[in-house]
């Protein structure tokens, strides 16, 4: 009875809302770039789409959180993305690579964040396939912050 009670249990949570996936930055790491230097912007562009592993992309189009640090990139306008590294180490800074940021494109009007303030965004994921040049690969739509 009380396995028939956890199994029921198990399937209410997951019908709810309260199983989504905290993809980690290890799994967003899952992807290989194919890159070229340019002689017309003098360092190295994307030249193809992206690789992503299969692991990688069975999350595309769900609901997931991604927890990491905060990055302004218009605070005015609420721009923001999350970051597995914080700001001095960060893609922008040129010591990572795109795969370690995630854009931010909330449901509503997020709160003012503090540069490398570690918050869990909850959203839909969509990964970037067309690779253009320099483009961040990830996407977090409708994300909203979990307390």
């Amino acid at each position: 009875m009380m396995r028939l009670l956890f199994v029921f249990l198990l399937m209410i949570g997951s019908l709810s809302g309260f199983s989504q996936t905290l993809v980690s930055w290890d799994t967003f790491a899952q992807v290989k770039f194919h890159r070229q230097y340019s002689e017309t912007f003098g360092f190295e562009v994307n030249v193809k789409p992206p690789e992503f592993a299969p692991t990688l992309l069975a999350h595309q189009g769900k609901e997931i959180l991604v927890k990491g640090y905060v990055i302004p990139v218009d605070v005015e306008l609420g721009m923001y993305m999350v970051s597995a590294n914080a700001f001095a180490n960060c893609f922008f800074c040129g010591n990572a690579g795109p795969e370690t940021v995630v854009e931010i494109f909330p449901a509503s009007k997020l709160p003012r964040f503090s540069t490398d303030q570690i918050v869990t965004f909850k959203g839909v994921l969509q990964i970037n396939k067309e690779g253009e040049m320099n483009a961040v690969p990830y996407q977090l739509f409708q994300a909203k912050v979990v307390k």
